[in-house]
Protein backbone atom coordinates (compact mmCIF):
# COMPACT_ATOMS: atom_id res chain seq x y z
CA UNK A 1 0.00 0.00 0.00
CA UNK A 2 1.84 3.52 -1.35
CA UNK A 3 1.89 6.43 1.25
CA UNK A 4 -1.20 8.04 -0.87
CA UNK A 5 -3.64 5.18 -0.36
CA UNK A 6 -2.58 4.62 3.30
CA UNK A 7 -3.43 8.47 3.93
CA UNK A 8 -6.70 8.06 2.34
CA UNK A 9 -7.57 4.74 4.57
CA UNK A 10 -6.24 6.52 7.75
CA UNK A 11 -8.79 9.37 6.98
CA UNK A 12 -11.58 7.16 5.94
CA UNK A 13 -11.70 5.50 9.63
CA UNK A 14 -11.47 8.38 11.36
CA UNK A 15 -14.46 10.14 9.51
CA UNK A 16 -16.36 6.41 10.16
CA UNK A 17 -15.10 6.48 13.86
CA UNK A 18 -16.54 10.28 13.87
CA UNK A 19 -19.80 9.54 12.51
CA UNK A 20 -20.07 6.77 14.95
CA UNK A 21 -19.09 8.43 17.84
CA UNK A 22 -21.60 11.27 16.96
CA UNK A 23 -24.64 8.85 16.82
CA UNK A 24 -23.92 7.41 19.90
CA UNK A 25 -23.50 10.62 21.61
CA UNK A 26 -27.08 11.40 19.97
CA UNK A 27 -28.54 7.87 21.90
CA UNK A 28 -27.21 8.97 25.16
CA UNK A 29 -28.85 12.78 24.86
CA UNK A 30 -31.68 10.81 24.24
CA UNK A 31 -31.85 8.56 26.96
CA UNK A 32 -31.21 11.84 29.31
CA UNK A 33 -33.69 14.34 27.63
CA UNK A 34 -36.12 12.15 25.79
CA UNK A 35 -36.17 8.67 28.17
CA UNK A 36 -36.67 5.68 26.13
CA UNK A 37 -39.77 5.22 27.90
CA UNK A 38 -43.12 7.25 26.95
CA UNK A 39 -43.37 8.84 30.34
CA UNK A 40 -46.98 10.80 31.15
CA UNK A 41 -46.99 13.74 33.63
CA UNK A 42 -47.94 16.72 34.80
CA UNK A 43 -47.90 20.05 33.24
CA UNK A 44 -49.79 22.69 35.58
CA UNK A 45 -46.77 25.07 36.08
CA UNK A 46 -42.94 24.69 37.10
CA UNK A 47 -43.66 23.56 40.69
CA UNK A 48 -46.60 21.54 39.48
CA UNK A 49 -48.36 23.60 42.88
CA UNK A 50 -51.50 25.34 43.39
CA UNK A 51 -52.13 28.12 46.56
CA UNK A 52 -55.40 28.58 47.83
CA UNK A 53 -56.88 30.28 51.61
CA UNK A 54 -59.96 29.34 53.07
CA UNK A 55 -61.39 32.90 55.37
CA UNK A 56 -63.42 31.73 58.38
CA UNK A 57 -65.95 35.11 59.74
CA UNK A 58 -68.41 36.14 61.88
CA UNK A 59 -70.72 35.51 58.65
CA UNK A 60 -69.33 32.83 57.05
CA UNK A 61 -66.76 30.63 55.68
CA UNK A 62 -64.93 31.51 52.11
CA UNK A 63 -62.73 30.14 49.86
CA UNK A 64 -62.45 28.99 46.51
CA UNK A 65 -60.32 26.03 46.32
CA UNK A 66 -59.62 24.33 42.96
CA UNK A 67 -56.70 23.11 40.53
CA UNK A 68 -56.36 21.75 37.72
CA UNK A 69 -53.34 19.32 36.52
CA UNK A 70 -52.79 19.13 32.78
CA UNK A 71 -52.00 15.59 31.90
CA UNK A 72 -49.31 15.28 29.05
CA UNK A 73 -47.29 12.21 27.50
CA UNK A 74 -43.77 12.44 26.42
CA UNK A 75 -44.04 11.34 22.39
CA UNK A 76 -47.73 10.72 20.88
CA UNK A 77 -49.62 7.81 22.34
CA UNK A 78 -49.83 4.82 20.20
CA UNK A 79 -52.58 3.77 21.56
CA UNK A 80 -55.76 5.41 23.73
CA UNK A 81 -54.04 5.98 27.27
CA UNK A 82 -56.09 6.14 30.24
CA UNK A 83 -54.37 7.72 32.79
CA UNK A 84 -55.83 7.85 36.60
CA UNK A 85 -54.68 9.61 39.65
CA UNK A 86 -55.33 9.27 43.19
CA UNK A 87 -55.23 11.77 46.28
CA UNK A 88 -52.08 10.55 48.59
CA UNK A 89 -52.14 11.94 52.05
CA UNK A 90 -49.16 9.48 52.24
CA UNK A 91 -47.04 12.28 50.82
CA UNK A 92 -47.47 14.73 53.15
CA UNK A 93 -45.03 13.63 55.86
CA UNK A 94 -42.73 13.16 53.41
CA UNK A 95 -43.21 16.76 51.71
CA UNK A 96 -42.59 18.07 55.35
CA UNK A 97 -39.69 16.76 55.92
CA UNK A 98 -38.46 17.99 52.78
CA UNK A 99 -39.61 21.45 53.09
CA UNK A 100 -39.33 21.70 56.87
CA UNK A 101 -43.23 22.52 57.28
CA UNK A 102 -45.49 21.48 58.87
CA UNK A 103 -49.09 21.03 56.78
CA UNK A 104 -51.74 18.46 57.62
CA UNK A 105 -53.42 16.02 55.39
CA UNK A 106 -56.82 17.33 53.89
CA UNK A 107 -59.77 14.50 55.03
CA UNK A 108 -60.86 12.99 51.86
CA UNK A 109 -64.65 13.33 52.93
CA UNK A 110 -63.31 17.61 52.38
CA UNK A 111 -62.26 16.96 48.55
CA UNK A 112 -64.15 16.72 45.91
CA UNK A 113 -62.53 14.30 43.57
CA UNK A 114 -64.71 13.47 40.81
CA UNK A 115 -62.31 14.44 38.25
CA UNK A 116 -59.50 11.74 38.78
CA UNK A 117 -59.01 10.32 35.43
CA UNK A 118 -58.63 11.15 31.69
CA UNK A 119 -57.69 9.65 28.18
CA UNK A 120 -54.67 10.69 25.94
CA UNK A 121 -56.16 9.67 22.71
CA UNK A 122 -54.01 8.15 19.60
CA UNK A 123 -51.52 10.54 18.35
CA UNK A 124 -51.97 12.92 20.51
CA UNK A 125 -49.15 14.28 23.36
CA UNK A 126 -52.41 15.89 25.45
CA UNK A 127 -55.13 14.33 27.42
CA UNK A 128 -58.63 15.18 26.88
CA UNK A 129 -59.18 16.91 30.43
CA UNK A 130 -56.82 17.71 32.77
CA UNK A 131 -57.15 16.20 36.59
CA UNK A 132 -59.23 18.31 38.71
CA UNK A 133 -59.30 18.44 42.83
CA UNK A 134 -61.33 21.45 44.64
CA UNK A 135 -62.53 21.43 48.23
CA UNK A 136 -66.13 21.15 49.02
CA UNK A 137 -68.20 24.16 49.72
CA UNK A 138 -69.67 22.32 52.65
CA UNK A 139 -66.75 21.21 54.06
CA UNK A 140 -64.53 24.64 54.37
CA UNK A 141 -65.97 25.60 58.19
CA UNK A 142 -63.90 21.97 59.09
CA UNK A 143 -60.68 23.48 57.67
CA UNK A 144 -59.35 25.07 60.80
CA UNK A 145 -55.74 24.27 61.16
CA UNK A 146 -53.33 27.39 60.33
CA UNK A 147 -52.00 24.56 56.53
CA UNK A 148 -53.25 21.80 54.54
CA UNK A 149 -51.59 19.72 51.60
CA UNK A 150 -53.67 17.68 49.09
CA UNK A 151 -51.29 15.68 46.98
CA UNK A 152 -52.33 14.46 43.98
CA UNK A 153 -50.39 11.69 42.35
CA UNK A 154 -50.35 9.37 38.91
CA UNK A 155 -51.25 6.00 40.03
CA UNK A 156 -52.33 4.25 36.82
CA UNK A 157 -51.27 4.45 33.27
CA UNK A 158 -53.10 2.12 30.55
CA UNK A 159 -51.86 1.90 27.22
CA UNK A 160 -49.10 3.27 25.91
CA UNK A 161 -46.42 4.77 28.67
CA UNK A 162 -46.10 4.79 32.58
CA UNK A 163 -46.20 7.27 35.01
CA UNK A 164 -43.11 10.20 35.58
CA UNK A 165 -41.51 9.50 39.02
CA UNK A 166 -40.31 13.17 38.87
CA UNK A 167 -43.10 14.95 37.48
CA UNK A 168 -46.43 12.79 38.04
CA UNK A 169 -47.41 14.53 40.90
CA UNK A 170 -48.69 17.64 41.97
CA UNK A 171 -49.78 19.53 44.88
CA UNK A 172 -52.71 21.94 46.83
CA UNK A 173 -51.78 24.25 49.58
CA UNK A 174 -54.50 25.32 51.32
CA UNK A 175 -53.80 28.10 54.04
CA UNK A 176 -56.44 29.19 56.74
CA UNK A 177 -56.82 32.44 58.32
CA UNK A 178 -59.92 34.18 60.60
CA UNK A 179 -60.88 37.44 59.81
CA UNK A 180 -64.13 39.20 58.17
CA UNK A 181 -61.73 42.56 56.77
CA UNK A 182 -60.85 41.70 53.23
CA UNK A 183 -58.48 43.59 51.90
CA UNK A 184 -59.36 44.92 48.38
CA UNK A 185 -57.11 47.51 45.79
CA UNK A 186 -59.80 49.85 44.88
CA UNK A 187 -63.24 52.01 46.15
CA UNK A 188 -64.96 50.65 43.27
CA UNK A 189 -64.20 47.05 44.74
CA UNK A 190 -66.03 48.06 47.71
CA UNK A 191 -69.23 45.58 48.32
CA UNK A 192 -72.63 46.29 49.20
CA UNK A 193 -74.24 49.35 48.85
CA UNK A 194 -73.34 52.61 50.37
CA UNK A 195 -76.28 54.31 52.66
CA UNK A 196 -77.69 57.33 52.18
CA UNK A 197 -79.74 58.54 55.00
CA UNK A 198 -78.73 57.98 58.32
CA UNK A 199 -81.61 59.88 60.08
CA UNK A 200 -81.97 58.87 63.85
CA UNK A 201 -78.12 57.51 64.23
CA UNK A 202 -76.14 58.29 67.00
CA UNK A 203 -72.56 58.21 68.14
CA UNK A 204 -70.02 58.69 71.44
CA UNK A 205 -67.44 58.23 72.98
CA UNK A 206 -66.02 55.06 74.64
CA UNK A 207 -66.93 57.07 77.92
CA UNK A 208 -70.05 57.94 76.92
CA UNK A 209 -69.92 61.34 75.42
CA UNK A 210 -71.95 62.45 73.05
CA UNK A 211 -70.97 63.14 69.52
CA UNK A 212 -72.43 65.35 66.86
CA UNK A 213 -73.76 63.40 64.89
CA UNK A 214 -74.66 65.70 61.62
CA UNK A 215 -70.99 66.55 61.46
CA UNK A 216 -70.40 62.55 61.10
CA UNK A 217 -73.15 62.05 58.67
CA UNK A 218 -73.26 65.29 56.97
CA UNK A 219 -70.93 63.76 53.75
CA UNK A 220 -68.94 66.99 54.42
CA UNK A 221 -65.35 66.59 54.96
CA UNK A 222 -64.43 70.38 56.53
CA UNK A 223 -65.81 69.31 59.76
CA UNK A 224 -65.50 66.72 62.60
CA UNK A 225 -65.70 66.01 65.90
CA UNK A 226 -62.78 66.13 67.91
CA UNK A 227 -61.50 62.65 68.54
CA UNK A 228 -58.63 63.55 71.10
CA UNK A 229 -58.15 61.76 73.80
CA UNK A 230 -54.92 60.84 76.08
CA UNK A 231 -54.87 57.05 75.28
CA UNK A 232 -51.49 56.37 73.26
CA UNK A 233 -50.85 59.74 73.23
CA UNK A 234 -53.73 60.97 72.03
CA UNK A 235 -53.50 59.21 68.92
CA UNK A 236 -56.15 56.43 69.83
CA UNK A 237 -60.15 56.84 70.34
CA UNK A 238 -62.88 54.45 70.34
CA UNK A 239 -66.22 55.77 68.65
CA UNK A 240 -69.47 53.70 69.55
CA UNK A 241 -72.46 54.01 66.48
CA UNK A 242 -76.00 53.09 67.27
CA UNK A 243 -77.57 52.51 63.94
CA UNK A 244 -80.69 52.09 65.91
CA UNK A 245 -82.08 49.21 63.72
CA UNK A 246 -80.20 45.68 62.94
CA UNK A 247 -78.55 46.22 59.32
CA UNK A 248 -76.31 43.73 57.34
CA UNK A 249 -73.37 45.56 57.34
CA UNK A 250 -70.78 44.75 54.22
CA UNK A 251 -68.07 47.93 54.68
CA UNK A 252 -66.90 51.00 55.94
CA UNK A 253 -66.40 54.59 54.43
CA UNK A 254 -64.11 57.14 57.03
CA UNK A 255 -62.58 60.10 56.38
CA UNK A 256 -60.19 61.58 58.85
CA UNK A 257 -60.47 65.47 59.58
CA UNK A 258 -57.00 67.36 60.78
CA UNK A 259 -57.17 71.01 61.27
CA UNK A 260 -54.02 72.65 62.34
CA UNK A 261 -54.23 75.47 64.82
CA UNK A 262 -54.02 78.26 61.98
CA UNK A 263 -57.60 77.33 60.92
CA UNK A 264 -56.48 75.16 58.06
CA UNK A 265 -57.88 71.94 56.99
CA UNK A 266 -55.34 68.54 55.41
CA UNK A 267 -58.36 66.11 53.96
CA UNK A 268 -56.34 64.12 51.63
CA UNK A 269 -52.48 64.38 53.27
CA UNK A 270 -53.61 63.13 56.38
CA UNK A 271 -55.13 59.10 57.19
CA UNK A 272 -56.29 57.08 60.22
CA UNK A 273 -53.08 54.42 60.58
CA UNK A 274 -55.84 51.48 61.64
CA UNK A 275 -58.86 51.09 62.19
CA UNK A 276 -60.14 48.01 64.28
CA UNK A 277 -64.24 46.75 64.73
CA UNK A 278 -65.87 45.56 66.79
CA UNK A 279 -70.12 44.82 66.09
CA UNK A 280 -73.03 44.37 68.36
CA UNK A 281 -76.57 43.59 68.26
CA UNK A 282 -77.48 44.81 71.64
CA UNK A 283 -74.69 47.07 72.45
CA UNK A 284 -73.65 45.10 75.10
CA UNK A 285 -71.99 42.40 74.10
CA UNK A 286 -69.34 42.89 70.94
CA UNK A 287 -67.55 40.31 68.45
CA UNK A 288 -64.15 41.59 67.41
CA UNK A 289 -64.18 41.72 63.32
CA UNK A 290 -60.64 42.65 62.71
CA UNK A 291 -58.42 45.56 62.07
CA UNK A 292 -57.84 47.29 59.17
CA UNK A 293 -54.40 49.01 58.83
CA UNK A 294 -53.61 51.84 56.38
CA UNK A 295 -52.50 49.67 52.96
CA UNK A 296 -56.05 47.62 53.45
CA UNK A 297 -57.99 51.00 53.23
CA UNK A 298 -58.19 51.93 49.89
CA UNK A 299 -58.38 55.79 48.76
CA UNK A 300 -60.83 58.13 47.05
CA UNK A 301 -61.86 61.47 47.48
CA UNK A 302 -60.16 61.92 50.91
CA UNK A 303 -62.08 58.74 52.24
CA UNK A 304 -60.70 55.33 53.31
CA UNK A 305 -62.78 52.37 52.27
CA UNK A 306 -63.21 49.27 54.33
CA UNK A 307 -64.59 46.12 52.63
CA UNK A 308 -65.94 42.85 54.76
CA UNK A 309 -65.66 39.26 52.94
CA UNK A 310 -69.65 38.80 53.74
CA UNK A 311 -72.74 40.97 55.36
CA UNK A 312 -72.56 40.94 59.35
CA UNK A 313 -75.61 41.66 61.12
CA UNK A 314 -75.29 44.07 63.11
CA UNK A 315 -76.80 47.19 65.15
CA UNK A 316 -74.33 48.59 67.28
CA UNK A 317 -70.64 49.55 65.81
CA UNK A 318 -67.46 49.74 67.65
CA UNK A 319 -64.48 51.59 66.00
CA UNK A 320 -61.16 52.03 67.67
CA UNK A 321 -59.00 54.42 65.42
CA UNK A 322 -55.30 54.80 65.47
CA UNK A 323 -54.29 58.25 64.11
CA UNK A 324 -50.95 57.68 62.99
CA UNK A 325 -47.90 60.33 64.15
CA UNK A 326 -50.81 63.19 64.78
CA UNK A 327 -52.52 63.35 68.04
CA UNK A 328 -54.89 66.02 66.21
CA UNK A 329 -57.51 64.50 64.45
CA UNK A 330 -60.89 63.24 64.30
CA UNK A 331 -63.37 61.24 62.30
CA UNK A 332 -65.12 63.77 59.69
CA UNK A 333 -67.22 61.27 57.92
CA UNK A 334 -68.36 57.89 58.65
CA UNK A 335 -70.38 55.72 55.73
CA UNK A 336 -72.01 52.39 55.82
CA UNK A 337 -72.36 50.19 52.79
CA UNK A 338 -75.11 47.45 53.42
CA UNK A 339 -76.39 44.71 51.32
Amino acid sequence: MNKKMLKHFVYCFFAVAALTLTSCSDDEKYDVVGNPNNLVYFKANAENTFTGMIIHTPVGDFGDIAAKFPVRILRPATQDTHVTAIIDNSMVATYNEANSTNYEAIPESAIDASQLSTTIRTGNTQAEDSIEVSIREDALASLTAPAYLLPVRIAQVSGDGSASEERGFGYVIVETETKLIKTISDASEMPGTLLTSYDGWTASYSSGTSINSDELFDQNLGNGPQLRTDADGGRTTTVVVDMKEEKKVSGLRVARYWMSYWGGWWIEEYYFSSVKLEISTDGQKFSEVGTAQEADMPKADGYQHIAFYGAVPARYLRLTIQSGDSSVSSLAELGVYSN
